[in-house]
């Protein structure tokens, strides 16, 4: 089907090339014009009868297209990990748990399901007081995920 029209497009095409350069052609010079017209149409038409693609805007297109898509896909995954780290960023502080800095890793399976694979925390705080408790409250809130954290007072001072 896209043989025929893509024969049918290249045949309009080049018939209206055909009249365009008749009329603009002086008389000397139209026996040539039309051998040209002649031999540019006979290669057009079995380019399209062969699949045969002479054009290069095509290919230039699609990779744009594809490199559109893929820069939409990671905004729109940026903007949903930075939603979800603010949801949950309310969650931990409906539960009195100091954080300073959250982020969000997700993951986008074969069946479009979205998870969340890893939730990073920087916590007020020392590991003693808060990490069972962040814990928990990722268990019930949010379900099994992989928690990276970092407590402010842990740090050592050596």
């Amino acid at each position: 089907m896209t043989a025929v029209k893509n024969i049918t497009l290249t045949v309009c095409i080049l018939s209206l090339v055909y009249m365009i350069v008749m009329m603009l052609t002086p008389d000397s010079f139209r026996q040539k014009m039309k051998t040209v017209i002649s031999i540019l149409t006979a290669l057009t038409i079995a380019g399209a009868i062969l699949n045969i693609d002479f054009s290069f805007d095509e290919d230039i297109d699609s990779g744009l297209l594809y490199e559109s898509e893929y820069s939409y896909n990671e905004l729109v995954l940026g903007e949903l990990e930075q939603r979800l780290a603010d949801s949950i960023l309310l969650i931990y502080e409906e539960n009195n748990i100091p954080i300073e800095k959250i982020s969000v890793e997700t993951n986008i399976d074969e069946d479009s399901s979205i998870s969340i694979s890893k939730i990073s925390l920087t916590i007020s705080g020392s590991s003693e007081a808060y990490e069972s408790k962040i814990r928990k409250v990722t268990s019930d809130k949010i379900g099994e995920v992989t928690l990276e954290m970092n407590f402010s007072e842990d740090v050592d001072d050596s």
